[in-house]
Formats: C-alpha cells, structure tokens, sequence
C-alpha cells in the first residue's frame, strides 16, 4: 500500500515528462488549429494565475509570519534573518556554479520552426493584476509582523483562512490543471523547432544541478558538525530517513514529522525541534535555491540570452529569497511563485516560462530531499545560535508534557 501512495505522489513529474513528448507523438496527426487551441489555453491560465498569484503570496507571508509565535518576536526576527541568509547563499550558489558550468555543458538551441510560422493563439486573455508580488510581498511582511506585536486574534484567524483557501487553490485546481499548462507551451516550442533541442540541453544540467546540491548540503552538515566527520556521519544518518520522505513524495510537509524527530535526535533537544522545524520547513530551501538558479540560466542559455551579471543577478536574487517566504506546500511551489519575477527580472519569455516550469517539475523530487535534509542542518546552527542570544533555555528538553507543540507553519 505504501507503494502505491508513493507511486500516486510522484505521478506529476511522471505526467509532466510524458506532456513533453507529446508534440513529438501527435505531430503526424494533430491539427493546427488543436496546437493552436492549447497554446491559447495555456496563456489563459497564466493570465488567471498572475492576477491572483498576488492574493496568495500575501496570504502564505502574512500566515508564515503569524505562525512563528505572537510572545517570540526576537526568536521570529532571528528566524527570518538567518532564513533569508542561508536561502540567499543558496541561490548565489548557484549562480557561481551555473555561470561557470552552464556555458560549458549546455548551447544555445536554433530557431528554426519547421512551417516557417510557428504558432499562433485562437484567443486573447487577459486580466490585469490588481497589484504586483513584490508589493504582496512587502505588504505580507507588515501585516505578518503587525499581527504578532498587536496579537489580533480575529485577524489572525482570517489569515489562516486566507491561507488555507490559497493552498485548496493550488491543491485542488491548478496543480490538477498543470498539465494542460504545459501541453500548450510544448506545442509551441515543438512548433518553433526548439523542444527537441531544449530537452537535450537540459540532460547534462541533470547531473550538475544534483552534484551541486550535494557538494553544498555535505558542506552545510560538515558546518554544523564542526568539522567532524564522525558527527557528520551521525547527524546525516539521522536525517536520512526524512530525506528519503522527501524524496518520495515530492512534499517537505510529509517529511515534516520524520524529520522533526531526526532533528530532536541531533540537536538532543526534541522541544526545539518542534519549534524550528514547523517554522523553516516550507521557506528554507536551499535544494530549489541553488536547482532553479541554475535552470534559469541553462534556460537563458538555451534560448541565446545574454547571462546575468552580478549585479544585476544581485537584484533577482534578492527578490527571489523574499519569494520563498510565501512558497505554496505544493509541488513545484517554487517555481508558480517566482515566475513572474523570472519574466519581471529576467527577462523570461512565456515558452521559457512554461518549458523551465516542466523541467523544474522533474527536477523536483531531488530539490525536496535536499530542502528537507538541509532543513535538518539549519535547525543544528539555529538552534546553537539561539542558545548563544538566550533565546532558548537549556532546560527545555525536560518535561515535554508541560509543553505546548506549536502550530505548523505549513500552510
């Protein structure tokens, strides 16, 4: 049975893979006009997802932010901080690795579509955005904070409704409809000649991007484990077990409770675990920080797009670690939210948009292993920190009863 749930949990990327060949199975067959129906269909379900992508990355920040604890508003301050820091590492990380390997392994694709026309849309539809993410972002802050200093419990609750209707959302209506996001775009780069071009491309990046995560993850626990290699052993074992959840099922919430207990055993303190844990398990990510970094780069790469300088990048990749504090506990979470900062920074065009959202997606299931496991080594180095401020008291692994577990993060 546990086979099965397994199988049923990694069906997406499966499905994904499959709607990339797609194009090249039908092509013989399918009409012009049945492309051009999906093409239309997927930029109609990019405009409907822009215009209330806003509305949920201001109800996952503000809920996040309201969560940490309304008594906590230095530990929350610290939390946030020491995130934000190691995500954004991550991600230049990232974009050392990828700015140097990425022109190495992966070339430019020709554009050459076979008909001389490529493909056009039926339709046009479009809503304008009632405000953009960076201000649902900044608003989200605020609010979070506000909500923890001023304890507004009716608000509070509204949030957490807000949020929960915001997941139902991509839980239950686009990420069944993802598919169909992505045939339209596939159709398109099939038409333009670039997808057979693009798959081979990306092939190579596959190896890069896991070498890179697991140079970066051993590194974090060698840390943690102050150069060590026998704590090092230990501390990995431990958490081996909620990596593999997380690899398994493509969800860092799954992996939650697995990995709170491997926690408690490695920082030898399991009341603490269940504080960190919940608080970091959906917005640290350093497996997706330094996979999507690189993937938008093979991505403007393969599209004969100039590279980001540093300062430049600098902007993005702020903007990206901002991002991840409103990461939807959905597969491919990552990548519906820092999208349209993808296109606003990068200059991301929609096939781009579309073809690094499918690859991401079979990517996805070793960037989740990583952001769980890495969630394991920021909860060592946090908490140490946190005993260093007296944040947290000594003598909290003691009678565990007496305690209250606090409320997940997850949304």
């Amino acid at each position: 049975m546990n086979i099965i749930e397994h199988l049923a949990k990694v069906k997406l990327p499966i499905m994904l893979l499959v709607v990339m060949l797609i194009p090249f199975l039908t092509d013989s067959w399918m009409s012009y006009d049945i492309k051009a129906f999906f093409f239309s269909l997927s930029l109609t379900i990019k405009s409907l997802l822009v215009f209330v992508l806003p509305f949920i990355v201001f109800s996952f920040v503000v809920t996040c932010l309201a969560r940490m604890g309304k008594h906590a508003l230095l530990f929350t301050l610290m939390l946030i901080i020491m995130v934000f820091a190691s995500n954004i590492t991550a991600i230049f990380t990232g974009y050392t690795i990828g700015s140097v390997m990425v022109p190495l392994i992966s070339m430019p694709v020709t554009l050459d579509a076979p008909d001389g026309s490529g493909l056009a849309t039926l339709w046009v539809f479009e809503l304008v955005p009632l405000f953009n993410n960076m201000n649902a972002l900044i608003v989200g802050f605020i609010a979070g904070m506000l909500v923890n200093l001023l304890d507004i419990q009716p608000l509070r609750e509204l949030f957490y409704s807000a949020s929960d209707v915001s997941s139902w959302f991509l839980k239950h209506t686009f990420i069944p409809i993802l598919p169909f996001f992505i045939l339209g775009f596939a159709f398109k780069l099939h038409a333009d000649g670039i997808l057979s071009q693009a798959i081979s491309a990306y092939g190579p990046i596959l190896l890069l991007v896991i070498l890179s995560q697991l140079i970066y993850l051993f590194i974090y626990f060698f840390v943690a484990a102050k150069c060590s290699f026998r704590v090092l052993l230990n501390y990995v074992g431990n958490v081996f077990p909620a990596g593999l959840t997380g690899l398994s099922t493509i969800s860092s919430a799954a992996s939650m409770p697995v990995l709170i207990d491997s926690t408690g055993q490695n920082i030898g303190n399991p009341i603490v675990a269940r504080i960190i844990v919940p608080a970091t398990i959906n917005i640290h990510t350093i497996g997706s920080a330094i996979g999507l970094t690189i993937l938008a780069l093979v991505t403007l790469n393969t599209f004969d797009m100039p590279m980001p300088d540093l300062q430049d990048f600098a902007i993005f990749g702020f903007y990206y670690a901002l991002a991840k504090f409103s990461v939807a506990a959905v597969p491919g979470g990552v990548i519906l939210v820092v999208g349209p900062i993808l296109q606003s920074l990068m200059g991301f065009s929609d096939e781009m948009l579309g073809l690094i959202t499918a690859v991401y997606m079979i990517f996805d299931p070793f960037g989740t292993a990583v952001n769980v496991s890495g969630n394991g080594a920021f909860a060592i180095l946090f908490s140490r920190l946190c005993q260093c401020l007296g944040l947290l008291n000594d003598d909290d692994d003691g009678n565990e009863d007496d305690k209250q577990e606090p409320e997940s993060s997850v949304a």
